[in-house]
């Protein structure tokens, strides 16, 4: 079941992050109660928004109960990955980031050991949402399907707290039964409202998967369009 859902603040200015994610958290708090939100509603930033100077304001999140997870997509060793993680954290506190499961086992058992210094937990990405399967296969010489299963289990072995994969893979049995949580991006209420993402997943199909569903990313053209993302919270709930 799902127990986090993270709002995806994606948006070019600090000033709309601020805006548009506390005006979301007061529509929820108001919606399903203050507790709920507390306790399942987090937020996702992007690099750009934790590269240089840090908006102060974004600790106000975490004041809110807000879990703050970074998406660092991390590809370099674990050297450089915690000089980054550090400098993160001395304005932000974060409680997840991602690092590329290519980088292998060892390395992610790294990142493990280091987010447990911060008290952060790993999120490992695989193919993005955003590639196409043929892209893909040309890359990885291998399926999507067998790539993410690979990559989930790699992540698995290193101790991270979850993937990140579209809900389609959580219809193969393979992929549920891996011992690690399941991050679901890439969601549309349409399909028609994929944008730049190639591979998405509908609501429909996502509440019909929801048992094997740990972390969800809300994209932010439905954080400030409240009545979808009532309609979200009320199927996926």
């Amino acid at each position: 079941m799902v127990e986090r859902y993270f709002l995806a603040l994606d948006y070019s200015t600090s000033d709309e992050i601020v805006e548009k994610g506390f005006n979301a958290l007061k529509f929820l708090e108001k919606e399903f109660g203050e507790d709920f939100a507390r306790t399942h509603i987090g937020i996702k930033l992007n690099q750009d928004m934790l590269t240089g100077l840090i908006d102060q304001r974004f600790n106000e999140f975490k004041e809110k109960g807000c879990e703050i997870f970074a998406d660092l997509k991390i590809g370099h060793g674990p050297s450089t990955g915690k000089r980054i993680i550090d400098r993160v954290n001395k304005f932000l506190p974060i409680d997840y980031f991602t690092v590329s499961a290519i980088l292998g086992d060892e390395v992610l058992k790294d990142y493990v050991r280091i987010g447990n210094e911060y008290g952060a937990k790993v999120i490992a990405w695989t193919v993005h949402t955003k590639t196409s399967p043929e892209a893909a296969y040309k890359m990885l010489k291998q399926s999507i399907a067998d790539a993410v299963y690979n990559f989930a289990s790699v992540a698995a072995e290193a101790g991270c707290d979850a993937v990140v994969l579209e809900g389609e893979r959580l219809k193969e049995e393979r992929v549920r039964n891996l011992p690690i949580k399941k991050l679901v991006t890439g969601i549309r209420i349409k399909r028609k409202e994929r944008g730049e993402q190639r591979r998405v997943t509908t609501f429909d199909e996502l509440a019909k998967l929801k048992p094997y569903v740990n972390y969800v990313v809300i994209s932010h053209r439905y954080v400030d369009d409240l009545e979808s993302l009532k309609q979200i919270l009320y199927q996926l709930k």
